[in-house]
């Protein structure tokens, strides 16, 4: 009898075990065999307050993004502007996303291969406070036919090396300019109401909405014309940007007014020489966007709204 029931009790161990084993190989079954980890980062967009990134095509240095309020900041060394704040979302979400497909290497040996040393790679940190949500290093990427690109990336703490599809380090081993907000004017035209150019000398002119329509002074102005430079100027940004603050006096200034809503605009311009313009906006204080071309397309004679 005791012999009896020791082996039910092991026929139903075995089968129990059996089960576990056979559930363990469907799983991978419909995962593909899958055995390494499904994702690299999980984390919350809304928890994360800063992001240290050590760009490798800067050598390392670091560059931190900071969350105060709704506002992101970049900072490098004693610079700081103002972040691109749908850029930072983007590469939280980037990293979010970003699927192993497959694991290249599991110990320290071949990190240098895939140039996910800390001294080879881009590294990227996530925080909430102090409390660090992930970190990763970043590492090369390389081709495949067909069209198809695969980054390597390691997680901090970790020795196996992943292959990530598309070209991850291209969101992070960047500048701190790549970071910045490159917004110049950003406002809906349809709240616009007055225009004021002050130009050297007596160029100065001001744009403005009458019952009639937008006007210089006692001169009509072609509708067609105001509609294009709006349509030009109303959204726009702008990636080169200055390293000094100039030190001359504003040469040009634009303000633009509008209904009792809108806060006005201020654009100011410093004329350097026939080469050098360097623009700056009330919607993006502390940055200064050095283009002519930028220049051109703000300050403007009042030619061209007359036909």
């Amino acid at each position: 009898m005791y012999r009896k029931l020791n082996r039910k009790i092991l026929a139903a161990i075995f089968v129990v075990l059996l089960a576990i084993v056979v559930l363990v190989e469907l799983a991978d079954f419909r995962k593909g065999g899958r055995t390494f980890r499904e994702d690299l980062v999980e984390v919350e967009t809304d928890r994360v307050t800063s992001m240290e990134i050590f760009p490798k095509v800067i050598g390392g240095e670091v560059i931190r993004l900071t969350r105060q309020d709704e506002m992101w900041f970049v900072e490098s060394g004693d610079k700081r502007y103002n972040a691109d704040n749908s850029l930072v979302a983007s590469m939280i979400n980037e990293l979010n996303r970003a699927r192993p497909e497959s694991v290249v290497a599991t110990d320290k040996s071949r990190w240098q291969q895939y140039e996910v040393t800390d001294s080879l790679g881009t590294q990227v940190k996530l925080y909430s406070g102090t409390e660090l949500l992930a970190g990763l290093v970043i590492g090369k990427f390389s081709f495949s036919q067909p069209r198809k690109m695969t980054s390597y990336v390691r997680l901090a703490d970790e020795d196996e090396v992943y292959g990530v599809d598309g070209m991850l380090g291209m969101s992070f081993n960047r500048n701190i300019n790549s970071f910045r907000d490159r917004t110049v004017i950003s406002s809906s035209s349809a709240d616009w109401r007055k225009l004021t150019f002050s130009y050297p000398a007596d160029s100065s002119f001001i744009l403005e909405q009458t019952a009639g329509g937008w006007s210089i002074g006692s001169q009509s102005a072609d509708s067609a014309s105001v509609a294009e430079y709006f349509s030009t100027v109303s959204n726009l940004d702008h990636g080169q940007f200055a390293e000094d603050e100039p030190v001359i006096d504003v040469t040009h200034k634009l303000v633009i007014e509008g209904n009792n809503e809108m806060q006005s605009i201020e654009i100011n311009g410093y004329y350097v020489d026939e080469e050098n313009f360097i623009v700056e906006s009330s919607q993006n204080k502390g940055s200064f966007f050095k283009s002519k071309e930028l220049a051109d397309k703000i300050f403007i004679s009042q030619d061209r709204f007359i036909k």
